[in-house]
């Protein structure tokens, strides 16, 4: 039951993304025009439909949604402003996604997001001395669990089988906040995902009376100091973008009607 429920809620999320709703839309629309005597409802349809895909890939809209979530924790770049950080003993590391393909290396088994979040925590963890790495992620739509999978990774980076602990057995992020606060107990801590992340996870992690320090990585929104060519364009990054932060919205409304 638990796990259809989990689906379902999947499921429904994605229902709600710009990609699903302009392919309703431009469906209908079609339908309409082609099957009804509704034309005028036909075109309205596919209008809107048309509108909300070029809203939704460019950039002007999708970066500042995206920012809007990814600016709310500031980087941490140097762990010695951390008000005495010689007593951080845990570094916890999310899981962002980890398709287990045994063909592929360990590097192509972990997303992106994964990967840069492990690569941030393996850092952090060699400026704090006598640290751990708390490293987050059940097997959700694959066979080996992602913390599993990251532990692996961080094995090749040179970490030994001391600097880790697992936590193989989440399926999404209230599920992490509950299963590491069993690891860290009341003792502050190092949180890291992804920027856009951030505002959830720490709200979930403080809703069990946890006090994470946020070290937000894997930026989306990144400034540059000339205007690319491809702003000029509709794209998929942007796309992206639109739907990573509508993802994350989703989710802060949910946990707060929950």
């Amino acid at each position: 039951m638990v796990e259809i429920f989990f689906l379902l809620k999947k499921i429904v999320s994605l229902l709600f993304q710009p990609l699903s709703i302009v392919l309703v839309l431009l469906v209908s629309g079609l339908m309409l025009l082609w099957m009804t005597k509704k034309k005028n409802l036909g075109k309205i349809f596919i209008t809107l439909g048309t509108i909300l895909l070029l809203l939704a890939s460019y950039g002007f809209l999708a970066d500042r949604l995206a920012a809007s979530l990814e600016n709310r924790y500031l980087p941490l770049l140097d762990v010695k402003n951390i008000h005495n950080f010689q007593n951080i003993k845990w570094i916890v590391v999310l899981g962002g996604g980890a398709p287990s393909d045994p063909r592929l290396p360990l590097s192509s088994q972990l997303s992106p997001d994964s990967l840069t979040r492990l690569l941030e925590g393996v850092m952090l963890h060699r400026q704090l001395p006598g640290s751990r790495l708390v490293l987050s992620g059940g097997a959700v739509f694959q066979d080996a669990p992602e913390g599993e999978t990251l532990a692996k990774t961080a094995m090749l980076m040179g970490l030994n089988e001391n600097d880790v602990v697992r936590e193989n057995k989440s399926m999404d992020t209230a599920e992490q906040a509950k299963l590491i606060s069993n690891i860290v107990g009341h003792n502050q801590f190092i949180l890291v995902t992804s920027a856009i992340h951030m505002p959830r996870s720490i709200a979930l992690f403080r809703k069990l009376g946890m006090d994470p320090i946020a070290a937000p990585t894997h930026y989306m929104v990144v400034r540059q100091s000339r205007i690319p060519p491809r702003a000029f364009f509709p794209g998929s990054d942007s796309l992206r973008k639109m739907e990573a932060a509508i993802h994350e919205y989703l989710g802060l409304i949910w946990m707060r009607v929950q």
